[in-house]
């Protein structure tokens, strides 16, 4: 697996009010963690796929969305280094199973397979 992954085709990302969310910090990554909606389907449960982790739980931090709006607050912070150390984002991202119930369901296409890497 990569450790750092290209997120290149989210260069030119931050057109309208998709975007209007876009971290300070992060880069072409932070757009991709931007492409959330916040629409939080994720955080609905019943017989869909995503995620997991959160229909086990029902903590919503550990739903794509709730994983999601971690990154962007620790990625909105000037000290984002420290930001993402946060043991709680840790767990949260740890525990994805990378099923990729959120590349299938996810309104946004947020795929947190392809983001977790990052974070290392």
């Amino acid at each position: 697996m990569k450790n750092h992954l290209d997120w290149s085709a989210y260069r030119d990302a931050g057109m309208g009010d998709a975007y209007a969310d876009i971290p300070r910090h992060g880069g072409d990554f932070a757009k991709a963690v931007a492409a959330c909606i916040d629409s939080r389907v994720c955080e609905t449960r019943g017989r869909q796929v995503m995620c997991p982790s959160y229909q086990v739980s029902g903590n919503p931090a550990l739903s794509t969305g709730g994983r999601v709006r971690m990154l962007k607050a620790a990625l909105s912070d000037d000290l984002a280094e420290q930001a993402l150390a946060d043991p709680a984002l840790a767990e949260a991202m740890d525990l994805c199973l990378a099923c990729k119930g959120c590349k299938r369901e996810c309104e946004g296409n947020v795929d947190m397979v392809q983001i977790p890497p990052q974070r290392d």
